[in-house]
């Protein structure tokens, strides 16, 4: 499914499109991707994501170059429709990366996942190959110096990964995929901050009421409080604060 298919349905958030797909839409879209000869690109949509883009025209253009932008926020949820837009759900990438390795090892699809600290993206991988023993994933930790960058390309295209995560944090990770898009080979990316953390165990997800709550930021928070503090104490008034001068001007204008 290419851009052009959805475009017109989309959102704009702080100026970053949001797609109106569920998690089984954005599945499809992913693994049809993998069967083409062209490499696209799917980011999770939060808060963070449109606050960065709502200042940095460069991170902007990065984000708009995407193929495909889902909620991966409940406040990108209920910011979208109270613009108006139909997005169903949030899709956290936690709980698309299951749904995504489960079809590649039934389909034979590989996965590589490129970043974290020494260590965690391989943990991730056991702990998806242990639910999922057919899967097949590479893996390399986000410590790769620049010099070392046309290794790592080749490495993952010799490696026939169908699917790229990249989990580097914003704003290196949409900086990572703009510069090397067109050297890999890999016809899905996914870019997922610190996924890898969750998906090794080595940060313990949220309770399901939290999750059902949109309240996950909060578990975040607690577990996580001297590297989430500024992002979320700082960062949600500040999406709130120009979320609404948003709506204003989009009233404004229908008023009209």
């Amino acid at each position: 499914m290419s851009t052009t298919d959805h475009q017109a349905v989309r959102t704009s958030v702080l100026r970053v499109p949001v797609d109106p797909f569920g998690q089984d839409q954005i599945v499809d879209i992913v693994m049809k991707w993998t069967d083409g000869p062209h490499t696209h690109v799917a980011i999770g949509v939060n808060a963070m994501v449109c606050n960065i883009a709502a200042t940095n025209d460069d991170f902007h253009g990065k984000v708009m170059a995407a193929d495909l932008s889902y909620a991966d926020g409940q406040s990108v949820v209920w910011a979208a429709r109270l613009l108006g837009g139909r997005v169903p759900e949030r899709v956290a990438t936690t709980d698309l990366i299951d749904a995504l390795a489960s079809i590649s090892a039934l389909t034979g699809k590989k996965l590589f996942f490129y970043g974290g600290k020494p260590g965690v993206a391989e943990r991730a991988a056991s702990q998806l190959r242990h639910v999922h023993p057919d899967l097949q994933v590479a893996t390399r930790d986000g410590y790769v110096s620049h010099d070392g960058m046309p290794q790592l390309i080749d490495e993952i295209n010799a490696s026939g990964a169908h699917i790229l995560f990249v989990g580097l944090g914003e704003p290196r990770q949409q900086d990572w995929v703009s510069q090397y898009r067109d050297r890999l080979t890999v016809p899905a990316i996914l870019t997922c901050g610190g996924l890898f953390d969750w998906v090794s165990g080595d940060n313990k997800r949220a309770p399901a009421w939290m999750i059902a709550a949109g309240l996950e930021w909060l578990w975040r928070l607690i577990i996580e409080p001297r590297r989430l503090a500024s992002r979320y104490l700082l960062g949600n008034p500040a999406f709130l604060y120009r979320l609404g001068k948003q709506v204003v001007s989009v009233r404004r204008g229908s008023a009209r």
